[in-house]
């Protein structure tokens, strides 16, 4: 295993892959690492040298939010809405579904903790 941004990156899985396990890193972010330094999607982390792994992390650090920050970001984004009492907001005080979800058969035990 390898660590990257205190992150455990496994090391026999192609780039783009390993790059996802961080933390606010999905599949498009990682094809977008890898095609800007140039590297191969499919090479395998543990193959990549000291110096392109280096470049990765810069990179990382330097143009995309991750890890603790974006948590952070995230946790003010809702409590800010819970602050402006809109519809999401306030679906995220009560703990229930806020992009339309049913909640007679789903959510059932958040409901019954909360009435």
């Amino acid at each position: 295993m390898v660590y990257i941004l205190n992150t455990e990156v496994p090391d026999r899985k192609a780039t783009k892959i390993a790059l996802q396990k961080i933390f606010g890193i999905g599949k498009e972010k990682s094809q977008e690492i890898c095609k800007h330094l140039g590297i191969s999607e499919t090479t395998p982390v543990k193959l990549l040298s000291t110096e392109l792994k280096n470049k990765i992390i810069f990179y990382i650090e330097n143009n995309i939010e991750i890890g603790n920050d974006l948590q952070k970001t995230l946790l003010t984004f809702k409590e800010n809405q819970i602050r402006l009492k809109c519809y999401k907001g306030q679906r995220a005080k009560f703990k229930l579904p806020r992009r339309g979800q049913r909640t007679r058969t789903n959510a059932r035990t958040v409901k019954k903790i909360y009435n």
